[in-house]
């Protein structure tokens, strides 16, 4: 296959000799290759029993053309001839033989349609961060896993064509390439009127990514919540009741705020931002994260599930050891719940089972001195942010919660940081402070 490529480079047309004992191997390339706007660059083995078809696409159509493709019937066929090819000629018995595209590829596809002009994602736009990895051919349509259980649970023939794997085996790390600077989040009195003006210094205790590369921040010293457009100027705000610590997206032009105390403020996003339902919980709010159509919220020694309009509680964490307030990241897939502990980082599973803590990792517990914020930054990358005297660090971790080997720090020399965020469609990490402002890095992927 690897020749085959090498040798029509050009990707125009092919010439093999129809009685090769190779012809299946041809026409399953060829197949490949008659999807527009899709073109083979490389093909490398992976493991002893997996091998990777590198493939461009040059639209966001050709890419939803080629993940529709790999699963059709005549796709399919081809798949049984390759893999009776082989039981034939090499005598392989090759029952396992499978297609499909992982996570990775397909996150490293829209960075690349991003910067082309092509801004259509793979992300379901009901459930917030969450992948779509299955197709539904009864509605012609990509969806997720929670999408597949509250709204395809009578569609016939649904299909999953994005892999999973690629968040245990990513091996990647997280670059910066440049500062794009540091940017004024008060308010700005040439864009709203000038009896809002900030009271206080700005405290952001917590921020997070909406749609279109806005950002919203929770100011608690002046207790309110803020967003930025995408030259991160403040373009709204309102005022909540109390000083607001976590902010999250759950998906619809909504977001929801953790308030100081036990309550939860539901926000509309769209426009100018507006207050829209409060909700009082019968325990302390901390922090907040969700994952399509559950609800994530710390309290205490305490993780808890909510759906997204905080009914159907249940206890999914508790340890009576625990003497602060967890700070919480949730995974791309939904199967890792990382908990940020003050000193320690312990990660659970969606069940609510222990998996590991930083004390486990060498010489790990004495490099985490106050988790401020975490945050999830895609290619099964886990982002802590940690203070220390005079210097403070964002350290990178792998899917499963391991310390990344390869440049794993990014030294920040800023006082009184307190929480961060990854803006994955231009891949810059957004670092609050109280100093009223921001920090805004360009980062790039890097292979460990």
């Amino acid at each position: 296959m690897r020749d085959y490529i090498k040798d029509n480079e050009d990707m125009t047309g092919s010439s093999f000799d129809e009685r090769s004992t190779d012809t299946p191997v041809y026409y399953l390339v060829d197949f490949i290759k008659e999807i527009k706007k899709c073109s083979i660059v490389d093909i490398s083995a992976t493991n002893q029993s997996s091998t990777d078809i590198h493939i461009n696409c040059t639209s966001s159509k050709a890419m939803e053309d080629f993940l529709k493709s790999i699963i059709s019937n005549e796709f399919q066929q081809k798949l049984f001839d390759l893999r009776r090819w082989l039981q034939v000629q090499h005598d392989i018995e090759s029952y396992d033989i499978m297609a499909n595209c992982s996570s990775n590829g397909i996150e490293k596809a829209k960075q690349r349609l991003h910067f082309t002009g092509v801004t259509r994602s793979l992300n379901c736009a009901e459930h917030q961060n969450t992948q779509c990895t299955l197709y539904c051919p009864d509605h012609d349509t990509f969806l997720c896993t929670a999408c597949r259980e509250s709204k395809h649970g009578t569609c016939l023939g649904i299909k999953q064509v994005i892999s999973e794997r690629s968040y245990v085996e990513q091996k990647r790390h997280l670059n910066i390439k440049s500062i794009k600077g540091s940017y004024n989040v008060k308010i700005d009195n040439t864009l709203i009127n000038r009896d809002n003006n900030d009271q206080y210094e700005c405290g952001i205790t917590g921020m997070c990514m909406l749609p279109n590369s806005k950002v919203l921040l929770a100011d608690s010293m002046n207790n309110r919540l803020k967003t930025l457009n995408s030259l991160y100027k403040v373009v709204s705000h309102c005022d909540v009741r109390k000083s607001p610590y976590s902010v999250c997206y759950i998906g619809n032009d909504t977001a929801v705020a953790g308030l100081r105390g036990n309550t939860i403020q539901y926000v509309n996003i769209l426009g100018n931002i507006n207050l829209t339902q409060l909700e009082k919980l019968d325990h302390v709010c901390y922090d907040l994260a969700c994952h399509g159509d559950t609800l994530y919220v710390s309290s205490k020694n305490t993780i808890y599930k909510y759906d997204k309009n905080c009914k159907q509680k249940q206890v999914l964490y508790h340890n009576p050891k625990i003497i602060y307030s967890p700070k919480i990241a949730v995974s791309d897939n939904g199967e890792r719940i990382y908990l940020g502990l003050r000193t320690d980082l312990t990660t659970i599973d969606a069940k609510g089972n222990h998996l590991d803590d930083s004390s486990q990792i060498d010489d790990y517990n004495t490099l985490l001195h106050n988790i401020c914020d975490i945050c999830i930054a895609g290619e099964g990358i886990v982002l802590v942010l940690k203070q220390k005297i005079l210097k403070n660090n964002v350290h990178q971790l792998d899917y499963n919660g391991k310390k990344l080997q390869a440049v794993d720090n990014i030294t920040l020399d800023i006082l009184f940081l307190r929480s961060i965020c990854f803006d994955r469609e231009r891949c810059r990490l957004i670092v609050g402070s109280g100093e009223d402002k921001i920090h805004v890095y360009k980062c790039e992927f890097l292979p460990s």
